[in-house]
């Protein structure tokens, strides 16, 4: 007869598993859905950023600078550095229409220029001079005492041109004379046209004279051409008012100026190429000006050196932007949704040897939205524009490449949010290997953490901040200094508070939704850990979880006291019922000792999610790590209701 064994099988425990979270160093990730993300990265980070290897603590606090002027808000920002007794300056712009310098807490406002309320200003120090730019105002300059304008000039008049050999033929000419300035060039004088000369001008001479102008003459530039299309030809000095065109060979591409910038340039832009100062004519905005070298960063004129380039004129877009890019000779200039590398050549004209830029473009698809949000980042520049946050780059061993790649991607559920004003009003300040992106009619800021690659954020504040730059102060000490949106205060990040000028800061964290390795399945949640470092006030944790009804709820809410409160501290003794466990009253004092916490659960839950929180005044919190077991249940463990 068969031998059946009567013998019951060993008992074999399903085997815990475990959900740890050591790192959040990927940071937040709002593309994927929490419970596609990895424990490293994060569903939420509000008012957050991350240190070490990926440890979450509370961002910087706010706290007041000084007030610039008495009302409006800020327009701008400048400095002033004095070689000479090292100090250096903070100026800001508010809708006053003054710049104002800051003096303690208050200002003073610096006279010789004033602006239309609403507008911006932008700035850059060369040669011991600060210029300030404006769309609205023309350059305006500061060498620490007072703001200084440039006379305006008018076009020559009287001009004549004068057949001085005779020699005849079927072609005619047409010749226009500029007056130049210390820092522009004036529209073409009324063009003076000479029919019957020969094709080749070299077979005759024509004598070209003007009426010479006083007062802030720095000399003459001869256009020369086709009727309507004179082009450069030469220049004199100031004291000469004829020139004999034997017929030098002219410029293919230097038309005669179409706005007087005798006064000074206006432009919504500046930057600082080398010892050139490079902006955007605010009446051409497809223009690019590039001043003279070092001592005539002021002139714009061919003669000092300097010149002008169209970049892609007939793309229907003007120019957003501009930056220099490191590692490179070269200028970018950014539009809406497009960039292009600028590089500087010359070309020989007759006797002079002039500017002659060329542009090819990097990318007809990308560009940048606002000239606030472009920042040298280390050897990289960021961008943010319309397709969101965009590095460009230098890739020296492949022919001299700049490339340029999206850094943006984790964050496009965010940025679909945004509107027009949000693009335009958008500016950035780049920190502590940290690129801070500000939205002051949202009143949020987020952050990509260069470090880590990873991003954190919104960091929402009381007040919108508008304009951001980094100075040094007299003192030799670095300031993050953030211009209101709301009104004329000037506000820095202090990395020791943690309030924004006495309001507390709300930080909330999550973590992915942990599936314990198998979402087909339930578990039953069994312990759950934690571990924090540097505690001050109360920090709220709370656990969340799938239950097996499908619904989401918390199973487990507890605080955590930590420096200088007083009070309880504890898990209550509701929830431990011992001395041990229990709420322990006095002052505890927690400035960098690490808290490990631990709770029994035994739930039986599908996904946990954990959140950490405050929203006391001056509480803040490092969470280092998190850490829970579970027993995964057997299949067709979930509910019934989710049975088809």
């Amino acid at each position: 007869m068969p031998q059946i064994s009567k013998r019951s099988p060993a008992y074999k425990k399903r085997p815990d598993v475990t959900a740890e979270w050591k790192t959040f160093r990927k940071g937040l990730n709002l593309l994927l859905r929490p419970t596609e993300l990895k424990n490293a990265e994060l569903a939420q980070a509000d008012n957050v950023i991350l240190t070490g290897s990926g440890v979450v603590t509370g961002r910087w606090g706010t706290d007041n600078y000084f007030a610039a002027n008495a009302t409006g808000s800020i327009g701008g920002f400048g400095t002033f550095k004095n070689t000479t007794d090292g100090t250096n300056e903070i100026i800001a712009l508010t809708d006053e229409g003054f710049l104002a310098k800051k003096n303690g807490t208050g200002s003073t406002t610096l006279q010789g220029q004033s602006y239309p309320s609403g507008s911006t200003v932008r700035s850059e120090q060369l040669g011991g001079v600060t210029y300030f730019v404006s769309k609205d105002k023309a350059l305006t300059s500061y060498t620490g005492a007072t703001l200084s304008v440039f006379v305006t000039l008018s076009a020559p008049t009287g001009v004549t041109a004068t057949n001085f050999s005779g020699v005849s033929g079927t072609s005619t000419y047409s010749w226009r004379i500029t007056t130049l300035s210390a820092t522009g060039e004036t529209t073409g004088s009324t063009a003076i046209e000479l029919p019957d000369l020969p094709q080749d001008l070299s077979e005759t001479q024509i004598d070209v004279r003007w009426t010479a102008a006083t007062g802030g003459v720095t000399g003459y530039q001869i256009y020369r051409g086709i009727p309507a299309d004179e082009t450069f030809l030469a220049a004199v000095g100031p004291s000469i008012s004829l020139y004999i065109d034997k017929g030098d060979v002219s410029s293919q591409t230097i038309l005669s100026p179409l706005t007087n910038t005798t006064g000074g340039v206006s432009s919504e832009f500046v930057a600082k190429f080398r010892d050139r100062l490079v902006m955007v004519d605010a009446n051409d905005r497809t223009k690019l000006l590039i001043s003279g070298r070092y001592p005539n960063q002021a002139k714009f004129n061919w003669i000092d050196g300097g010149g002008y380039i169209y970049i892609d004129p007939d793309s229907g877009e003007d120019i957003t932007g501009l930056t220099v890019q490191p590692g490179t000779d070269k200028i970018v200039v950014y539009k809406d949704s497009s960039h292009y590398s600028v590089a500087l050549d010359t070309v020989t004209i007759g006797n002079f040897v002039v500017l002659d830029p060329q542009y090819q473009p990097i990318s007809t698809s990308i560009g940048a939205s606002n000239q606030d949000t472009i920042k040298t980042v280390e050897n990289d520049t960021f961008y943010f524009g319309r397709k969101g946050l965009y590095v460009t780059g230098f890739e020296p061993n492949f022919l001299n490449v700049i490339r340029t790649n999206e850094v943006s991607a984790k964050m496009r559920p965010y940025l679909d949010l945004l509107n027009d004003d949000d693009y335009t009003t958008a500016n950035a300040l780049y920190v502590d290997k940290k690129y801070i992106l500000s939205f002051p009619k949202r009143k949020e800021m987020i952050v990509y953490d260069r470090e880590r690659g990873a991003w954190t954020g919104p960091w929402k504040l009381p007040f919108g901040i508008a304009h951001m730059k980094k100075n040094t102060d007299g003192s030799g000490t670095e300031r993050w200094i953030l211009g209101s949106n709301n009104d004329n205060n000037v506000y820095t990040f202090e990395a020791s508070l943690n309030t924004d000028v006495g309001t507390a800061i709300q930080k909330t964290v999550r973590t992915n939704k942990e599936t314990f390795g198998k979402w087909s399945l339930l578990k039953i949640v069994k312990l759950f850990y934690a571990l924090f470092k540097s505690v001050k006030g109360q920090v709220n944790v709370t656990i969340l979880a799938e239950l097996r009804d499908g619904t989401t709820s918390s199973i487990k809410a507890f605080t955590i006291e930590g420096s200088a409160v007083s009070g309880s501290i504890g898990w209550g003794s509701d929830e431990w019922g011992d001395a041990q466990w229990g709420t322990s009253a006095g002052t505890v004092i927690t400035v960098s000792d690490e808290i490990t916490k631990y709770t029994q659960l035994f739930k039986s839950i599908r996904l946990l999610q954990v959140e950490v929180s405050t929203t006391a005044t001056n509480a803040n919190f490092e969470l280092i790590q998190l850490r829970a077991t579970a027993n995964s249940q057997g299949e067709g463990s979930l509910s019934s209701a989710s049975r088809v």
